[in-house]
């Protein structure tokens, strides 16, 4: 596949078709920037039921987007800054209290991926 560079259709960003992490295929495909590209994915794991294939829990709070697993699940294999840290939270779905042992803050959500992607849980503090 030739180099190119394309105008994200998503965005004022620049993708290209170049192979970084296996994505610039699919890049050039969907004439995303690699931003664009990875909130998709998060918009995925929406439609996915708020978890990514492997069945870790997604928690989007305040506008961020996170992931929490287990330690039977293991961390995601693209997982960048994480805590361990007990962190109580809620579903806005219902009321029961689960807590993040493992938690890695993907980022702030894009405005333009927003709706999309709506808050689905809140931290609880302690008291």
């Amino acid at each position: 596949m030739r180099y190119e560079v394309f105008d994200c259709k998503l965005c004022p960003g620049k993708g290209s078709a170049t192979e970084v992490a296996g994505v610039g295929e699919r890049m050039a495909l969907w004439r995303v920037c690699r931003s664009c590209d990875f909130w998709l994915t998060c918009v995925g794991y929406r439609a996915l039921g708020d978890q990514d294939p492997d069945g870790r829990r997604v928690l989007r709070v305040d506008g961020r987007h996170y992931m929490t697993w287990t330690d039977e699940q293991g961390r995601p294999p693209e997982t960048g800054y994480t805590s361990r840290v007990d962190r109580p939270y809620r579903l806005l779905e219902d009321e029961i209290v689960r807590s993040a042992r493992w938690l890695w803050l993907m980022g702030s959500i894009p405005d333009r991926f927003r709706e999309q992607l709506p808050d689905n849980a809140r931290f609880l503090t302690s008291r």
